[in-house]
Formats: C-alpha cells, structure tokens, sequence
C-alpha cells in the first residue's frame, strides 16, 4: 500500500500507534511500544516521532514499575527500552532526510540524464560525479574511461578538457564557489572529441539538505561559441566602421530626434576641442552649450535655423563660423538629414560640417581683387579716354585756333579785307564741325549698344543673379526675402544686360546695410505683374536710405567713399533702351526701395536696337 498524502500517513500513524499501545496495555509487554514510534516517526515526522519517544518512555515507565509486572532490573529495562526508542528515533530520521532527496533529485521530473545539452553533477567537494551522454559525447570518452579520469585525482577532468589558457580561472572560480556556496558561471573554452576548442558558458548551482549543507553540484553547460564569434564579428565591424567614421576628411556629428548632441567623431572632437570625457552622458547634452561655438554674430540665426528644422522635419544646409580650439573662427558649411524608420519616425539626425574657410577667403579675396581691377580699368579707360579726346580734337582745335588767328589779321589789315575774312570764318566752322562729330563718336560709344532681345523670364535672371552673390550675402550676413510672381509674364529684353540690372541693383542693397546691425539685415526682391501692362521689380533694403533719391541716378554721383557714381546712371540708360522706367524711393519701415518696370513685348514687337545713354 502506498500512502501518497500525509493526511493518510497521519491516519495510518494512529492506527499504528493505538494498536501497539492497546496491545502493550493487554499483553504488558512495553517493546510493542517501539512500533508506534516507528510508525509516528515515519509517517508523522521527527518532530513527531520525538514526541513519541517521550510518550513510549512513560508509558514503558509506567508498565515495568507497575506492582502487576514485578519484574527485576525494571530501571534497567526502562533505561534500554528508552534508549532502544532513541536510536529507532534516530535511524528513520536519516532515513527520511536520504529518502527525500533521493525522491526530489533522482525519481521526480526528469534524470540529470535527459537534461537538453551538456549536464553534469559533481560532489560537495567539487569532484565530478556524472556527466550526461551528451557531455560524453562531445568529449568523446566512455563511461568506463570517464570513471578512470576522476580516479585518478580530485580534478583531472579540468586539466584534461579546459583550454590551458582556461585552467588557472577556472580552478579559481571552482574553490571560490566551493568555499562560499555561490552559484558557479563561467565561460571557458572546451575541448572537443576532434581537438578542438569551442567556448561554453558553464553554470553550477549547489543543492542543499535541511539544514543548509551541500550535498552536491548540479550543473549544465551551453554551446556560445557561435554566439561569441558573431560578437566577435560585430565588434570588430562597430570598430571598422569607427575607424572609418574617424578617419573619413571631414567632421561628423549625430544628433537625438529631439536635437540633443550625441556623438561627434574624433575629427570633429580634435577640430573643435571638445572634451569628450567631460562630455555628459549620450543623448543628455544641452544644445545651448554647442551653440556658443559658432560666432556671437552667427548664433541667433543658427539656433533658429536648427530650431526650425528639427520642429519641421527637414533637411538643412547651414553656413556660419564656428570656431576652432585654437580660438578662431572659420567657416563651416553644415548640413544634416534626418534618418527615419518605415513609419516615417525621425530615430537619428547625422549631420557633417565642411571647412569651408578658405574657400571663402579665397572668393572673398578673389571678389576684391576684381573690385580693384575693375576700379583699375575704369581709371584706365578714363585715362585712355582723355588721350583719344584728346588726340581727336588736337587737329581741328588747332585749326580753330589758327584761322581765328588769321580772321583777326584779314579784319585788322587797313582797308579790312572781308573777302579773306569770310572765307576764313568758313574754315573756323567746318573745323567746330570736325570738332563737335568728334564728341558725337565719343557719346555713340557710350550712348548706343545694339544687342538681340528674346523673351526672357525676369523670375530667373533674380534666382541666376541670387546664386551668383549667395556668398556675398553670406558673407555679409544679409538674409534673402524673395517674393515673385509665379504668374509674371515674360518680356522681350537682352538677357545680359537684365542681369547687370538686377547685380547691381542688388550689390547696392547689400552696401546699404553694411553699417545696421546684423538683426535687421534683409534684403528683398520682389516682382509683380502691373495691370498697365508692365511688369516690375523692386529691390528692398533695410538701410538707412537715401538722402536724396532724385540724384542717384546721375552720372559720378556717389555716397560711396570709393564709387564712382556710373552704376545706376548705366542701369537708368538700360532699363530706359528697353523703353522701361527706373525710380528709387525711401520706405517708411526703413530702408530704401529702387524699382524698374518694362513693358511685356514679345521679341519680334521690339525690332528696335537697345540703347543706352548716360546723362551727364
């Protein structure tokens, strides 16, 4: 009969227990007593059985010191039965506890032997006990063979099996868990049947019985080599991909969806001498803090930009100074994308920042050598122009002053000889003649230049003039306001001559405001489509204006240290061949506004030669 609960042990313990008392009682035989002490300390416990024994002894007590029973050496009966129950006590109790854990680790649930991978089980002292088919296998020995190897000393089967790199970390993990108790993981490398090493992660744990000692170590040891070689893998792929990123010629930085700096590479981190080390944690820097590295004149204008851009979404490309560990400042030209998963979420933004600063020095200087050339060939043409006239008017200027001469003779001569005289006064007027088509050829060369007029789109030439100063208005920290009609009609104009309107208009805008603070300075351009059959474009700066708009348009008029007073007189005598109109006005807001107007003619309506007069 198998008693399964101990509900029914409990039963079976006080039947037993009653029943050996009631015959002790009747037969007055004390020893069936032992019997319910068995059978309470089996069934019932040790706390229990204890109980019994005590009960045992009086009732035994009780019986051999009886009058009924007269037997001799009764105390000395008493003493062996009490220590006859002791010892029973005694001999189910390490019975129970060996059962018990014979029941829990061998006959419940599955045998160390079906454990999925390598198992193994050693002794309270460390000694291998057991190792599973699957660990034999691996290692490829017998049973036989492995009984031989733990023989021959406490641990042979770690020397035999562990990489000798392994064997020394290895033992030190083993005592250390032996001494403490503490569960034993480790990764080490093992030697397969073949030869070969492959690493495994082993785990230990100790069991315990009641009262806390070990009584063994029950293990189990898993495969990670392939793991540990795609760690390896992925290790050195994240180092390539560093070196690569550190390496590459130029400065790159991450930043989080919300804009916080999280990474600059070592080219980034040596250029700008940020102290990574004092950096704080990834993902936590405080934007402001990079900020400050950009010029004070620049910073406002790139926190807006970045502000706006990361709020919307959108790519950027930046221009500004940032500086350099050595304190100075260059010209970086910023740009950023933002990278997003399927669903269209920002994960990261990378950016990269190019050293554009000598490149723009080299364009500014370039942008100044061709203002001094261009002031250089004006004084020349000038020169070159006073010795053609010069020259031209030399001969008949002459002949002016010689027959002046001898028209004051012939009118002195007594009697006045008129004859001569009007002859003479008729040589003086075809040498003023000579004389005034001199100065007609020199107006013609300044007045009248043909070209060939096509339809063209001013909307384009503002966008083609735009690109061509972008860096002269980055330069000069001027933003660009463009607002033009998308329905702006075109107009038959020579395309060049439209361009060196717009360039100049432009170039005077950004002058303007080359003494206002950086805040206000905008220039905008607009273009309308006039209901009188024009079509117009304002260029608007936020200067200080004009002092007097009436007279800028004259010839060597000038508000300029350095001007020579000819650019917009040129751009009147063009815009008027095209039989167009040019004004300038100061605005309320501040700031001055020069518009020009055409009308819309289509090519072949303006046959007509493009002429240009400059006003003196």
């Amino acid at each position: 009969m198998e008693l399964t609960s101990s509900h029914q042990r409990r039963i079976a313990a006080a039947a037993i227990g009653a029943a050996s008392v009631l015959l002790a009682w009747f037969a007055n035989e004390p020893s069936v007593l032992l019997v319910a002490v068995t059978a309470v300390c089996i069934c019932v416990g040790w706390k229990a059985g204890l109980a019994a024994v005590a009960a045992a002894s009086f009732l035994a007590a009780f019986i051999l010191l009886s009058p009924e029973y007269a037997a001799e050496n009764s105390p000395v009966k008493l003493a062996a039965f009490i220590a006859g129950a002791l010892g029973l006590w005694l001999v189910v109790k390490i019975f129970r506890t060996i059962s018990f854990y014979d029941r829990v680790y061998q006959g419940a649930g599955p045998n160390i032997t079906d454990i999925p991978g390598l198992g193994w089980s050693a002794y309270p002292d460390g000694r291998l006990r057991f190792l599973n088919s699957a660990a034999l296998e691996y290692v490829g020995v017998t049973t036989e063979e492995m009984r031989e190897i733990t023989d021959a000393d406490d641990f042979s089967w770690w020397r035999r099996f562990v990489h000798p790199d392994d064997v020394e970390t290895t033992m030190v993990q083993l005592r250390h868990s032996l001494e403490t108790g503490e569960p034993m993981i480790a990764e080490r490398r093992l030697r397969r049947f073949d030869g070969t090493y492959r690493w495994f992660r082993d785990t230990g744990v100790a069991v315990r019985d009641e009262r806390g000692r070990i009584v063994g170590w029950y293990g189990h040891t898993e495969d990670i080599d392939d793991r540990r070689k795609a760690e390896a893998a992925l290790r050195q792929s994240e180092r390539e991909l560093r070196l690569l990123v550190d390496t590459v010629p130029t400065m790159i930085w991450l930043m989080t969806p919300a804009g916080l700096p999280y990474y600059f590479n070592k080219r980034f981190v040596d250029w700008a001498g940020i102290d990574s080390a004092k950096e704080e944690p990834r993902g936590t820097r405080q934007f402001a803090s990079h900020v400050e590295l950009f010029h004070p004149d620049d910073r406002t204008a790139v926190k807006a930009v970045f502000q706006k851009s990361f709020a919307r979404g959108e790519s950027l490309q930046h221009k500004g100074r940032l500086c350099r560990r050595d304190g100075e400042y260059r010209w970086i030209d910023s740009r950023f994308e933002p990278l997003r998963d399927e669903d269209g979420t920002i994960l990261r933004w990378y950016g990269v920042n190019f050293d554009i600063d000598d490149e723009v020095r080299a364009r500014e200087s370039l942008r100044l050598t061709d203002e001094r050339l261009a002031r250089a060939l004006r004084l020349a043409s000038l020169s070159e122009l006073s010795v053609s006239i010069a020259h031209e008017l030399n001969q008949p200027l002459q002949a002016v002053v010689a027959n002046a001469g001898a028209f004051q003779r012939w009118l002195n001569a007594d009697p006045p000889n008129f004859n001569h005289a009007i002859r003479v006064a008729q040589k003086i007027t075809r040498n003023a003649d000579a004389a005034a088509q001199v100065i007609s050829r020199i107006r013609a060369l300044f007045s009248k230049t043909e070209g060939e007029l096509h339809a063209i789109d001013l909307n384009a030439v503002i966008h083609e003039v735009c690109d061509l100063l972008g860096d002269r208005l980055a330069s000069s920290s001027v933003k660009l306001d463009l607002h033009l009609d998308p329905s702006l009609p075109a107009t038959a104009a020579d395309h060049v001559q439209m361009e060196q309107v717009v360039l100049n208009l432009m170039r005077n805008g950004i002058e303007a405001m080359q003494d206002v603070s950086i805040d206000v300075r905008c220039l905008r351009i607009m273009s309308r489509h006039q209901g009188d059959g024009t079509v117009e474009v304002e260029v608007r700066d936020h200067g200080r204006g004009l002092r007097n708009p009436e007279r800028i348009f004259e010839a060597f008029y000038t508000t300029k240290p350095d001007g020579m007073g000819m650019g917009l007189a040129i751009c009147r005598s063009i815009v008027e061949a095209h039989s167009g109109r040019l004004w300038a006005e100061n605005v309320d807001t501040g700031g001055a506004a020069i518009t020009f107007s055409l009308p819309i003619r289509a090519a072949d309506q303006a046959s007509t030669p493009t002429t240009g007069t400059v006003s003196a």
